[in-house]
């Protein structure tokens, strides 16, 4: 028979948020596993001893951690959510009848508190990832992706008329006066063609300054422009990651910077924010190309940081003419010998690049055997030496062994795959806020929801070792069960 549903409101309703709620929901193993008690200590010195109480600031934090969860990048429509989602309700400790806090309060809540008390919420969740057994000293894994700033091209203008003050209605008339006067009479003609007058030198004609240097956004002026050909042109951060812990599941240090900051020169200060942050140490460093600047080889050396960094940089530049690998380096001589056997000593020290440029004896290559494959000018050759080529031969060796292959493929399956999670899942993929601090803010959030949503899980048992526990209870249990399984 064809069934036919009827809704009819009840006057009374027999329920709570408890029982509804389910028991292996992710909100109720996060609020049975993190301690949100240490937010009003730090959240104290922002507010004032008289006037209305104000929203709990341990329910702005929930309520940022489930919009960061879930990937609900709008805080007025977290709001609503909040409001209709149950699971939500009793997160935050809001009963049926009660209305939630407006979306106005996270808001309220940025702009009063220091970052301070964000990056204290990270550290926690550090902390929550230690208590699970993730937090463990292993290879760290730097790396960076860029998020596309809350702000359009079309808001660009140059940079001198954005610090410009706008001019009054007199003095802006009076300057199109100006502009649209015609020439004096006793200035010479401009010469045909365009040509500069007879004995004035041509003038140089100017290089295009870069677009970060002419342009700025009126409504985010810390974005920068940026032009990638897979993603075009747009306005920028970055976000710069160290992942590490067991199986590189725990991010343990984030850092915002422009779009057009380098990368490779951000790599000390992650560094340090992995160490102050985690209380880790670096056993072992694992990043792409991009990082593999004489810089960083003697920073990583130095401090005796096995690295396994492509050393791609320090390759032929030229592919005409041949290499430093066609030279044998003397260290004992301090000296190299080319081909030809002539050796190429020290000429000098170039301190702004971190090298040593070594030159052949005067005259030695015009008449070369191998002058049309070292030195086609005829001038004496020179073989620059990079002040960390100890290290950089480290690290091709270590780069070419089998744990090098290893490390570079989890590079890809635990930075890369941080960030994937991170743009598809929790809101990585464009910035919510505007100015290089709130945007750090944003990912603090992000970075300490993910922590914390990875610990829990990892709490979780293993759905095989379920069902081979349903197994083993049953063989004790029920012996006649195993018998006929056996059969």
């Amino acid at each position: 028979m064809l069934g036919q549903r009827r809704f009819e409101t009840k006057l009374y309703y027999q329920l709570s948020l408890e029982q509804l709620v389910p028991q292996d929901h992710l909100l109720r193993q996060i609020a049975a596993v993190v301690d949100f008690s240490f937010v009003r200590p730090l959240c104290r010195p922002f507010y004032s001893h008289t006037g209305q109480p104000s929203v709990d600031p341990v329910v702005l934090f929930k309520m940022l951690l489930v919009g960061y969860l879930y990937g609900i990048t709008s805080e007025r429509r977290l709001a609503e959510d909040i409001s209709l989602n149950l699971a939500y309700r009793w997160f935050l400790g809001y009963d049926f009848d009660e209305a939630t806090p407006d979306h106005s309060v996270l808001s309220k809540a940025r702009a009063r508190f220091s970052p301070q008390v964000f990056e204290e919420l990270f550290r926690r969740s550090l902390e929550v990832c230690r208590q699970a057994g993730l937090l463990e000293e292993g290879p760290v894994y730097v790396d960076n992706t860029l998020i596309r700033a809350a702000a359009s091209l079309k808001s660009l203008t140059r940079r001198e008329e954005a610090l410009r003050p706008p001019l009054s209605i007199t003095e802006y008339l009076r300057r199109l006066d100006e502009e649209n006067d015609p020439p004096p009479s006793d200035q010479p003609p401009a010469p045909p063609g365009g040509d500069q007058p007879a004995g004035d030198p041509p003038e140089k004609p100017r290089q295009p300054l870069p677009p970060n240097q002419k342009f700025r956004s009126r409504t985010d002026p810390e974005a920068t422009v940026v032009n990638r050909p897979e993603f075009g042109k747009h306005l920028a951060y970055k976000a710069h990651v160290a992942v590490g812990g067991r199986r590189g599941q725990v991010i343990t240090a984030v850092v915002a910077t422009t779009g057009a900051a380098a990368d490779e020169h951000l790599l000390g200060e992650v560094l340090w924010q992995h160490h102050r942050l985690s209380g880790l140490g670096v056993p072992e460093l694992v990043a792409d190309a991009k990082y593999g600047t004489t810089d960083n080889f003697l920073y990583l050396g130095r401090l005796g940081i096995p690295f396994f960094i492509p050393t791609t940089r320090f390759g032929n530049i030229r592919k005409d003419i041949w290499g430093r690998d066609h030279f044998v380096w003397l260290p004992d001589e301090d000296a190299y010998r080319c081909p030809a056997g002539q050796k190429l000593s020290r000429h000098v020290n170039q301190r702004d690049r971190h090298q040593t440029q070594y030159r052949a004896p005067k005259g030695s290559c015009r008449t070369c055997p191998f002058r049309a494959q070292c030195a086609p000018s005829g001038r004496e050759r020179t073989v620059s030496h990079s002040w960390a080529y100890k290290y950089v031969e480290a690290a091709e060796e270590r780069m070419a062994s089998p744990l090098g292959n290893q490390r570079m493929g989890e590079r890809k399956t635990r930075a890369e795959g941080t960030f994937g999670l991170g743009k598809e899942l929790h809101g990585l993929r464009r910035t919510r806020f505007r100015g290089r601090w709130r945007v750090q803010i944003q990912l603090w959030v992000m970075a300490a929801a993910m922590n914390i949503k990875r610990a829990v899980q990892s709490r979780r048992p293993h759905p095989d070792m379920a069902l081979g526990h349903q197994f083993l209870l049953g063989s004790v249990l029920f012996p006649r069960y195993q018998a006929h399984a056996a059969c």
